[in-house]
């Protein structure tokens, strides 16, 4: 099997450059590479103790931050390298103030392995939710250094799980310790004679943290003063549709802040596309002094880094990449109490059942099941406050990941 996996990474790297011959992303990911052995020795060759952490994308980096920050509190002589296999999270992060080095992960061959672990002085290494890799993981267990996964989920329809994975399956004895974030995982887990501790998810320590620092946004505070506001949080296509259905058709009037995934001009136009000419809309871009953001029905973020705060002034949520098991951050929003809409099709994020079995959770299959859930908390001030509740309570209850981890591994 090492030799299928050898071949499949080297056709996916043929694949990739060939991709990248038109595909800006694509291109991204082969330019970030460049040099990396040399960028990496000049970067924090000579440092001691190095902390390394793998994330797959930005979501994995959140869940990683807070053991972070926790590690530089109390041990701040601790080097951290942060490591990113998309160019989504490394672009975000790579100014990053906490870490030594942040660098995309060379891709996993036995040579690189070898060259990015034994060039540096790594004395423990995490890898975030789903990041297993063959090469890295079996040259951290042959130089004997202490690795761990963390966050992580598992389900039966993943390879480790099937007749033909057993090479991937083994793969998970590996490291030092695995922590996961539910008992269903450690339920599959331990039926396949694989050790591992349930210490829940961090990004609830994160989020957490972060709602305690939410930055005051007065443009956002006044646009959602006077009425009930739904906070569409990285909404992709199928949720502006929904939202936008609701807001024309509801007799109950609510404004709306979009804050899409993409911000691109040409997906931003395409919500102004959807809306009404007798409907008053602005972008946030185009906010002038001494304009009365109270007037508004629709306020649209086409700037990065507004959702997290923006937040704190909604009343509910609707969060994208729920209709494409793609969901993305809805404990966000529950931190400040909003009750939160996403899509049906989550499999992969098992806090949206956990919020949906709370009470606080919607999970919605289409217009009718958005119309009828939405006009339960607009048109019922006492069912809106016991959600508010519950969403406070739910995020509250599953905090501390961060520190279980710390104290077992650190």
């Amino acid at each position: 099997m090492s030799i299928v996996y050898a071949l499949i990474i080297r056709f996916y790297r043929i694949m990739i450059s060939l991709v990248s011959l038109w595909n800006p992303k694509a291109k991204r990911w082969i330019a970030g590479r460049k040099k990396w052995e040399s960028n990496l020795s000049k970067a924090i060759g000579t440092k001691e103790n190095i902390h390394w952490f793998h994330c797959a994308s930005l979501g994995e980096f959140e869940q990683a931050r807070p053991l972070i920050e926790k590690i530089k509190k109390e041990k701040p002589d601790t080097s951290i390298l942060v490591s990113f296999f998309s160019p989504s999270g490394y672009e975000q992060r790579n100014n990053y103030e906490l870490a030594d080095y942040v660098c995309y992960l060379p891709l996993d061959t036995k040579l690189n392995a070898k060259k990015f672990i034994s060039g540096l002085n790594i004395t423990k290494a995490f890898f975030v939710k789903y990041e297993v890799w063959p090469n890295y993981f079996k040259q951290l267990n042959k130089q004997k250094i202490d690795f761990y996964i963390i966050s992580a989920t598992f389900r039966k329809s993943q390879i480790y799980f099937k007749p033909t994975g057993v090479w991937f399956k083994n793969l998970l004895k590996l490291p030092t310790q695995i922590f996961v974030q539910d008992e269903a995982s450690k339920t599959l887990l331990s039926m396949n004679n694989i050790d591992c501790i349930v210490a829940g998810d961090s990004r609830y320590d994160r989020v957490l943290s972060t709602a305690k620092k939410a930055v005051p946004n007065k443009i956002i505070e006044q646009f959602c003063s006077s009425k009930f506001t739904l906070v569409a949080g990285s909404s992709w296509e199928k949720e502006e549709e929904l939202i936008l259905k609701a807001f024309y058709n509801s007799d109950k009037f609510f404004k709306i802040v979009f804050a899409p995934h993409d911000i691109s001009e040409s997906h931003v136009k395409g919500i102004l596309d959807k809306i009404k000419k007798d409907t008053k809309f602005i972008r946030y871009s185009d906010v002038k002094e001494g304009v009365n953001l109270q007037n508004f029905d629709i306020l649209i973020l086409d700037n990065i880094g507004l959702l997290s705060n923006a937040y704190q002034y909604g009343s509910a949520a609707f969060v994208g990449g729920g209709f494409n098991n793609a969901l993305h951050n809805i404990l966000e929003p529950a931190t400040f109490g909003l009750p939160v809409f996403y899509g049906n099709n989550h499999a992969k994020f098992p806090e949206a059942n956990d919020m949906k079995k709370n009470g606080a959770g919607v999970d919605i299959e289409g217009y009718l099941d958005f119309e009828m859930e939405l006009g339960l908390i607009l048109e019922n001030k006492k069912v809106l406050a016991r959600k508010i509740d519950l969403n406070k309570n739910f995020i509250q209850s599953r905090t501390g990941a961060t520190d279980l981890i710390y104290t077992d591994c650190i």
